[in-house]
């Protein structure tokens, strides 16, 4: 399982139920489809860190509280990020 995907689709749905936005309302705010966001809880389907973060935004929390190991995520890539500068 990827690391967006563990334990995500509960936190996902957990925080948009709290907040009172429909699966249509919450699509529509963040540019997806109800389909699309019915995926992210599932979870089916991986956000990109754009759509991740867009929905974090929207409910108002980090994305870490969605997705807790988003971290790992984002240090990876920066790793990365300066390996190549480096090269």
């Amino acid at each position: 399982m990827t690391p967006f995907k563990e334990s995500s689709g509960n936190n996902l749905k957990e925080l948009r139920e709290k907040r009172g936005y429909s699966l249509q309302e919450l699509g529509d705010m963040c540019g997806l489809s109800k389909a699309q966001l019915w995926q992210l809880e599932k979870p089916t389907a991986n956000p990109t860190l754009k759509t991740a973060y867009a929905i974090a935004k929207i409910l108002g929390v980090d994305i870490t509280d969605i997705w807790p190991n988003t971290i790992k995520i984002v240090e990876e890539i920066t790793v990365v990020r300066r390996v190549m500068r480096a090269s």
